[in-house]
């Protein structure tokens, strides 16, 4: 499957199991691939975005005003954004479960919890960047250490010595 025409002015990308999400400059989404759950049918009105998530078969948008919208398969509750929904920097998306970095620093979890994915480790502060695995995440302190938690069956929530001087 190729980018449906016109491929420019694309400002951010996201790549989900079978299906891809381009973020273009006017705020609107591109969705393309994969499409037999939804996870490409971006809800409207498609405007405002300022970043894009997917994963495995669900999508996530943050709008400018701090806010989530969720789309596609949603059988772990994935796309449910816990209220308050608002104040959001920073969206990512695991195979069954999301996450979003608020603007205070703390990191709100939802969806399935089979590996202790969603339970973010206190002290849930000072928090700049979210990234997630699979069945596992990773979050950047402003200290410039990560804090890892989820499913460790290979280690990928061991953080090697010293955890410090990350920036991204």
């Amino acid at each position: 499957v190729s980018v449906p025409p016109p491929n420019t002015g694309f400002v951010a990308l996201a790549a989900g199991f079978d299906h891809s999400l381009g973020l273009k400059g006017d705020g609107s989404i591109i969705a393309w691939g994969r499409n037999d759950i939804g996870q490409t049918d971006v809800p409207a009105p498609n405007a405002v975005f300022v970043a894009v998530a997917a994963n495995l078969l669900h999508s996530l948008g943050l709008k400018a005003g701090g806010s989530i919208i969720g789309w596609g398969r949603n059988d772990y509750g994935q796309i449910d954004i816990p209220p308050p929904n608002l104040d959001y920097v920073s969206v990512a998306t695991g195979s069954r479960h999301s996450l979003g970095l608020k603007s205070d620093g703390s990191v709100v979890a939802w969806g399935s919890n089979e590996f202790s994915q969603t339970d973010v480790p206190l002290p849930n502060v000072d928090f700049v960047k979210i990234s997630v695995g699979g069945f596992y995440n990773l979050a950047l302190k402003n200290d410039g250490s990560i804090v890892a938690w989820g499913d460790n069956l290979f280690g990928q929530c061991d953080v090697p010595s010293p955890n410090s001087g990350f920036i991204d």
